[in-house]
């Protein structure tokens, strides 16, 4: 899906996007995707390697969480980012996507 508005994607929970100064972004997000869903850590990337998930984000998280993440999300035809765009695990947080989303989603992520 490339439209932000058809997408469905998950997030890690909203706490941490508050507690990071990313909480009106993901609600921006949430406001304009067509399904959000809070499944959070290694399982949601999985589903957007599936293809069962547009994009999925995490405001915070370890290494050892995403090491696997951007091989597999990467190797099934999707991206996988920090919040800064670095195509890098260990950046502390972590978008996956099926690529055709990414973009917009690292944009709203940078303006909230």
């Amino acid at each position: 899906m490339g439209v932000l508005e058809h997408a469905s994607f998950s997030h890690a929970g909203s706490g941490s996007f508050d507690r990071h100064g990313h909480g009106a972004a993901l609600r921006d997000l949430c406001g304009r995707a067509w399904m959000e869903r809070a499944y959070g850590d290694f399982w949601q990337h999985m589903l957007v390697a599936e293809g069962r998930l547009d994009f999925a984000v995490e405001a915070s998280v370890n290494l050892w969480d995403l090491a696997p993440v951007q091989l597999i999300v990467e190797q099934a035809g999707g991206r996988f980012t920090d919040f800064r765009g670095a195509a890098r695990p260990d950046g502390g947080s972590g978008i996956s996507s099926n690529g055709l989303l990414h973009d917009e989603v690292l944009a709203t992520l940078a303006a909230g």
